[in-house]
């Protein structure tokens, strides 16, 4: 089909509209006052601005949506590998009891001393005092403490713990407190100092 008589074709098809329909035969030949333009465009434009603000509205919903739900995903992840951290660290001290309270046993200071070395080179570890059931500071990695008594470096109530507890924030420290028992009684407890850890 040629371009003329497709022209053709909606020709006709307008003309039999017109036909049925008076008013649209009038819209080729009528002009419309400036004003109805303007209020046209202004429609348009208001339709526009409306639907800009609406869809960066829906964005904004979005975003804060996302940033809940990253923060409470965080906030889980870090709940449950401090669970995690402290079950660590509570086996970890499990193991530690029993080999001081067998050394404290034999009376052997020198092996549980080497123990506390080694303990001491770990990352985050600032120092490892073992304190005698007497209050009496017994060993330390800080050799600046051999003449301090272990009440005056820790609370009784950190002393008087019966089983193995994670502290969290101690004089700007994380302190895990290992009780040695024996086989009626606490021997001793055994304190690893860590440096906190930032966020």
């Amino acid at each position: 089909m040629t371009d003329q008589n497709k022209q053709s074709q909606a020709n006709t098809l307008f003309t039999i509209l017109s036909e049925k329909f008076e008013p649209l035969a009038k819209i080729p030949n009528m002009q419309l006052p400036i004003w109805y333009a303007g209020v046209f465009i202004g429609i348009i434009v208001v339709l526009f601005a409306w639907k800009m603000i609406a869809v960066s509205k829906v964005e904004s919903d979005m975003a804060k949506k996302l940033d809940g739900e990253r923060a409470l995903i965080t906030q889980q992840a870090r709940e449950y590998a401090d669970k995690q951290y402290m079950r660590e660290e509570e086996r970890f001290g499990q193991v530690l009891s029993w080999a001081v309270r067998g050394e404290l046993i034999r009376h052997n200071l020198d092996q549980i001393d080497q123990y506390m070395n080694e303990i001491v080179r770990m990352k985050d570890t600032e120092r490892v005092v073992l304190i005698g059931e007497e209050g009496q500071l017994l060993l330390s990695t800080d050799k600046r403490l051999e003449e301090t008594k272990g009440t005056e470096i820790f609370p009784k109530e950190i002393l008087n713990l019966q089983k193995i507890t994670v502290k969290s924030d101690v004089d700007g420290r994380k302190l895990l407190v290992v009780p040695v028992m024996g086989l009626n009684k606490k021997i001793a407890t055994l304190v690893v100092s860590y440096k906190l850890s930032k966020l």
